[in-house]
């Protein structure tokens, strides 16, 4: 049985086992569309979905995580690498239009608490976070969090994955 795997706005980077979709053509690309008019795929059918430094180019990342949800089977893994909010990667693209911190995807949870209940069509489980720190990081790791919070640039980026709950 064949696995579903998409690759959003992969460009020319597509990974290997997976369905390009870009809003421009590239030569690989399996799909053309526009993520932010909607995924041109039926509800529940995709395993998996990977997409590297592609959501802060986003206008609307509540609409597009609830069309990833939509196609999203029970249980399929969502990889997201995005800037870090306290990187100068998150600025310096002109055409960046968002800001991730780890908090941003607890928005996409069942989860609820005070100020978070937007009526966003989504539940997906936070599964992993791994940071891309900088050569300063790792010498001093105790200080992780620390560094990560409040020296900009410490992080670059960060990797998270989702598990679509259903």
């Amino acid at each position: 049985m064949s696995k579903y795997l998409i690759d959003l706005g992969c460009g020319t980077r597509k990974q290997e086992g997976h369905i390009g979709l870009d809003k421009h053509y590239f030569k690989g690309i399996d799909v053309v569309a526009d993520v932010e008019k909607g995924l041109p795929f039926r509800n529940s059918v995709i395993d998996g979905v990977y997409s590297n430094y592609f959501m802060e180019h986003i206008s609307d990342p509540i609409f597009v995580f609830q069309e990833i949800y939509r196609v999203c089977k029970n249980g399929a893994r969502v990889v997201m690498t995005v800037p870090y909010y306290t990187s100068i990667n998150a600025f310096k693209d002109p055409t960046h239009k968002q800001f991730f911190t780890e908090e941003t995807f607890k928005y996409f949870s069942a989860d609820r608490w005070y100020g978070s209940d937007y009526k966003i069509n989504t539940n997906f489980k936070v599964v992993d976070i791994e940071y891309h720190y900088s050569s300063i990081a790792k010498f001093i790791p105790f200080l992780k969090k620390y560094i990560r919070r409040y020296v900009i640039n410490s992080v670059g980026a960060m990797t998270v994955t989702l598990e679509a709950i259903k």
